[in-house]
């Protein structure tokens, strides 16, 4: 949202951003003052129901951005599907990171094909602030770092980050893995401190700042995907790629959709296989070079925060 409307910005729109969780009649307020043209929701259940019942309120039509949960999870849900499907049919138009989740889309509800438009990622940071992880970690710069950025959920899998990092070291590597994001669902946060307090080499960094995210991943020797399914361009995997990370990632659709696997990252299924890979990019500069390198070009030539704020003007100009 913070890169989207910082771009859009430049364009000489009035920006202003809500949070889902805010009091109805609070936000109505906001709204009522700021007097936007479009409302714009970022995922359908989190956002879109909130965006939903505000365009109701002050007649204002609104956009929604779909993510891979709303798709692969919530539409199929018995109580939040009806949601779901309730919004996107009342939105003005959607927007999708692939073609692939269009198409899925589509699949299961015909009746919006005419308003579905796929607008990629961009990929932008903030002013950065150096931070020294490792140092704070007290992990050598001999040793190798893994990292996991993403919000502690279910659907992200961190517990296979941590399993394939302790097969890694089982091949012999002493390496460590750093997680960083917000404990979402507190039995999935439970389940991974449990984890981690058996495992010295695994390191729980929270909510990281994104003025940060950059020292972060330049920490890490790897920079991991686990997840079980992916709506697109995952944000992580295209700042690691920017940053000349070498990704290495689940092999889902969604990851699927831009990374090809031994061109500009590798893809796993399991544990064994993402220690596999770990130790093929630990070992082999060569390859890890080549995948940088390729991966680097590829967000340059499709990641762009600016056309993609021109393809999100181009969507609002659409429902005028």
């Amino acid at each position: 949202m913070r890169r989207i409307a910082t771009h859009l910005q430049k364009f000489g729109v009035a920006v202003t951003v809500l949070v889902a969780q805010t009091p109805l009649e609070e936000a109505l307020a906001q709204v009522t003052a700021f007097r936007p043209d479009i409302l714009h929701a970022f995922h359908a259940f989190k956002a879109g129901i909130f965006a939903f019942s505000l365009s109701q309120a002050v007649a204002i039509p609104f956009v929604v951005t779909l993510t891979g949960t709303d798709v692969h999870e919530d539409l199929h849900h018995s109580e939040r599907g009806q949601q779901v499907r309730q919004v996107l049919e009342a939105a003005a138009a959607i927007t999708v990171f692939s073609e692939a989740i269009a198409e899925e889309l589509t699949s299961l509800l015909p009746s919006v094909r005419a308003k579905v438009h796929i607008v990629p990622q961009g990929v932008w940071f903030p002013p950065q602030e150096n931070w020294e992880v490792r140092s704070h970690l007290n992990i050598p710069t001999s040793v190798p770092v893994l990292l996991l950025p993403a919000n502690i959920r279910k659907v992200k899998r961190p517990l296979l980050a941590v399993e394939g990092t302790a097969k890694l070291r089982e091949r012999g590597f002493k390496a460590h893995l750093l997680l960083a994001g917000d404990i979402l669902e507190r039995e999935e946060g439970e389940r991974v401190i449990a984890a981690l307090r058996n495992a010295s080499w695994a390191h729980y960094l929270g909510s990281v700042p994104m003025e940060r995210m950059a020292s972060v991943y330049r920490a890490a020797d790897i920079v991991l995907n686990t997840s079980e399914h992916e709506g697109g361009m995952a944000n992580a995997l295209l700042e690691a790629m920017w940053l000349e990370r070498p990704v290495l990632a689940s092999r889902v659709p969604g990851n699927q959709s831009f990374l090809r696997d031994g061109e500009t990252g590798l893809l796993f299924d399991t544990a064994d296989e993402l220690a596999y890979k770990a130790e093929q990019l630990l070992t082999d500069a060569k390859l890890r070079q080549r995948l940088v390198r390729c991966a680097k070009a590829w967000v340059q030539n499709h990641c762009d925060p600016t056309t993609e704020a021109q393809r999100y003007l181009q969507v609002y100009a659409s429902i005028r």
